[in-house]
């Protein structure tokens, strides 16, 4: 086989490399440019997803921890006031907002009503007097009490209601009868009528955050213990879900004529405030340190005739005796224009009823001091009652 003879040929070159070199390096870079910018345009055109927020994990709000439900002291004196007392148990769930709790409250009061059929508050203390005329007595809690409704439940009953307490608060025990005046009662100490409880101290007073539940217990018309046990139930509740508004209840007078503590208890000391007039609206007061002889110099009272307390149909919140202050907080008989800054004495002295007390009251259909002059155009701020007319 013949050999093909040997062609020379030009050598071979890439085409990238023969079109890299057929382009100016200026234009290469032009081009580059042109592609980047390219990218950067079409990166910034599509549509930028914002990031997840963070997740933030809320700690769970503290737990409400429901007091110990109004109840009678001796619930077999009474059976079918205890059981509704029991179905009028104020709600605790978990979250319950202003709203809510209020309708809870205002829907437990038309229960109440209903089942007494009590269209106006006034009607117990109507009922009442028929009741004493028709028996032949006297106007008197010392009677009344002893009394029975047609369906024969007793006129006088004990309601012992969840209270809020400071850290310091002891209970003491308060006596009643029927006397002329309440050194009497003091000294003598005829029967038990419920507690009291007492704190002097006006710092562990206004530290809430320290308050412990308690319990007082005092005698009341049995017509009047359910709406008398929303109310305190009510005020609470309140300090329950809100610290902030929790108030120490620290008396509770319902049914009586004339009452104390005893007169052999030894001295006391209490803090107060006290003013330079007994009528301005400034809040200056003065913190003054004063000893009684006895708890019966500070918790005692007796009460006219025509007083709804002798029928069991009011209730004093808070009602104090402290001699030497100058309308002395939380006295309850004052003209004062400050008494009515209700909330601002709150701050001061955590014994005085806040303005949401009162609004809560006359939602069960209590008459308010704001609504009534006592004697001398002053008001009885802690005095609470079914009316007069």
């Amino acid at each position: 086989m013949a050999d093909k003879p040997i062609v020379d040929s030009p050598p071979t070159f890439p085409y990238n490399e023969i079109m890299l070199r057929l382009i100016p390096v200026p234009l290469i870079f032009l081009r580059l440019a042109w592609m980047v910018g390219l990218c950067l345009v079409f990166w910034g055109c599509q549509p930028r997803v914002a990031p997840p927020p963070p997740v933030v994990h809320l700690p769970p709000p503290p737990p409400i921890t429901p007091g110990p439900s109004p109840r009678l002291v001796h619930p077999a004196q009474a059976p079918a006031l205890a059981a509704l007392l029991q179905t009028l148990a104020l709600r605790y769930e978990p979250d319950m907002t202003q709203e809510e709790r209020d309708q809870d409250y205002r829907e437990k009061v038309a229960q109440a009503r209903q089942a007494l059929n009590l269209i106006r508050m006034i009607e117990m203390r109507e009922r009442s007097l028929d009741l004493i005329a028709t028996n032949g007595g006297e106007v008197s809690w010392e009677y009344l009490r002893r009394q029975k409704w047609p369906d024969g439940t007793p006129v006088g009953v004990s309601l012992l209601v969840p209270v809020w307490a400071p850290s310091q608060a002891r209970s003491v025990a308060t006596f009643a009868g029927f006397a002329s005046t309440w050194q009497e009662i003091a000294q003598t100490m005829p029967r038990p009528s419920g507690q009291v409880l007492f704190a002097g101290n006006l710092k562990d007073i206004n530290a809430k955050d320290r308050y412990r539940t308690a319990s007082i217990s005092f005698e009341v018309n049995s017509l009047h213990a359910p709406l008398a046990a929303l109310l305190l139930e009510y005020i609470y509740r309140e300090g329950a879900y809100e610290p902030a508004k929790r108030i120490p209840i620290l008396v509770v007078r319902g049914g009586e004529d004339t009452y104390a503590a005893s007169a052999f208890t030894g001295p006391v000391t209490v803090e107060g405030l006290t003013y330079p007039d007994t009528y301005g609206a400034d809040l200056n007061g003065k913190v003054v340190r004063l000893t009684y002889n006895s708890m019966a110099d500070i918790h005692h009272g007796r009460h006219a005739k025509f007083s709804n307390h002798r029928l069991g149909c009011a209730l004093d919140i808070n009602d104090f005796n402290f001699k030497g202050l100058v309308d002395g907080i939380p006295n309850p008989i004052s003209g004062s224009l400050r008494q009515n800054n209700r909330d601002g004495l709150h701050r001061l002295d955590a014994r005085n009823l806040p303005a949401w007390v009162f609004q809560a009251a006359k939602q069960a259909g209590y008459r308010i001091p704001q609504e009534w002059t006592h004697v001398y155009n002053t008001k009885d701020w802690p005095h609470f009652d079914c009316g007069t007319k």
